[in-house]
């Protein structure tokens, strides 16, 4: 019969604040925060003067000045007047004659208002009754 004699187990991992308090920790952990605010501080400078820097190389755009689509005295472009002619037509199908064309006052937005409610009922779900 053979008794085999075990030795106390040595613990793998020991937890210490030693390491903190002693030599280099606390002093470390603080240069490391320093460097890290420090390169967070660049940053935020070098973005801020970016568009300043870059600013002299870049050539403005010249936009294409679009024709108003109000001329002097409240008269639309003829092409706009076509295009509402055309849409008229389309929707009566009969002959029409357009007497006055406005811009939507403060009673013309619940008309549309409507209509775009429902436009967004109309694509509601049914659904089917359990039975």
């Amino acid at each position: 019969m053979s008794l085999l004699a075990q030795e106390e187990s040595k613990r793998l991992i020991e937890f210490s604040l030693a390491p903190l308090t002693e030599e280099h920790g606390i002093p470390m952990a603080i240069m490391g925060i320093v460097v890290v605010f420090s390169a967070l501080v660049l940053i935020v400078i070098f973005i801020t003067v970016l568009p300043r820097l870059v600013a002299p190389f870049i050539q403005p755009e010249l936009a294409p000045q679009a024709a108003s689509p109000l001329a002097h005295d409240d008269e639309l472009p003829e092409e706009i007047l076509v295009v509402i002619a055309a849409a008229v037509a389309e929707a009566l199908d009969r002959p029409h004659r357009i007497v006055k064309i406005r811009g939507l006052g403060a009673g013309g937005y619940a008309w549309s208002l409507e209509g775009r409610m429902k436009h967004h009922m109309s694509h509601r779900i049914q659904h089917r009754d359990p039975k």
